[in-house]
């Protein structure tokens, strides 16, 4: 592992690395810091709008990777799904934390008010708010493995392939996932307006 590039690093040598980890391995933690950082603060900063709340979010993920390795399983999950899912839920935390008072994070920054899933457009034409606050509250309705991508595509706006790499599925469950949790929402969504 010492030889390779960690943009060589197989997912067998992400999960050697975080065994290191779970040993207070400080030089296993510095190699996985300077991997995953600049990653992190692009993810954030998408999803945020603000570099220095994007920062914030990167070190307190990257905290939680070092005080939390020893929940870390590689046999369920690749680490930079992970290590993706804690950022997530920061910048959802982030969000719940900031309702009602003048945001870091605007709903805009999470989905923009000019994107709506396609799908969902020629079936419900309400205004794009009251559609976004629907999805919102139908994600429970769906499985979890259908949630995660819904999230993570149409909330999160990660493209579908780097939605596989993040779940480490393939290509192809991503998107029947996505038709299935849109096809189910959209269901939802009607018995609801009925």
């Amino acid at each position: 592992m010492v030889n390779k590039e960690p943009q060589t690093f197989s997912r067998q040598d992400w999960c050697l690395c975080m065994e290191q980890v779970k040993q207070q391995d400080k030089q296993a933690f510095a190699l996985i810091f300077r991997y995953f950082s600049p990653r992190l603060k692009q993810f954030a900063l998408k999803h945020v709008g603000n570099e220095q709340v994007a920062m914030e979010l990167v070190q307190e993920t990257l905290a939680m990777v070092w005080q939390k390795a020893r929940l870390f399983d590689g046999k369920k999950s690749a680490l930079s799904t992970w290590i993706y899912t804690i950022a997530r839920n920061l910048c959802f935390d982030l969000m719940r934390k900031q309702k009602g008072r003048d945001p870091h994070v605007l709903a805009d920054d999470i989905w923009p008010s000019d994107y709506t899933p396609p799908d969902m457009v020629e079936h419900y034409s309400p205004e794009q708010d009251r559609l976004k606050q629907q999805v919102i509250q139908f994600l429970d309705l769906l499985p979890e493995a259908q949630r995660k991508v819904v999230q993570a595509v149409y909330i999160e706006e990660i493209p579908h392939q780097q939605v596989a790499d993040m779940f480490d599925i393939p290509l192809g469950t991503v998107k029947s996932r996505l038709r299935l949790a849109v096809e189910k929402l959209r269901n939802s969504m009607e018995e609801d307006r009925s």
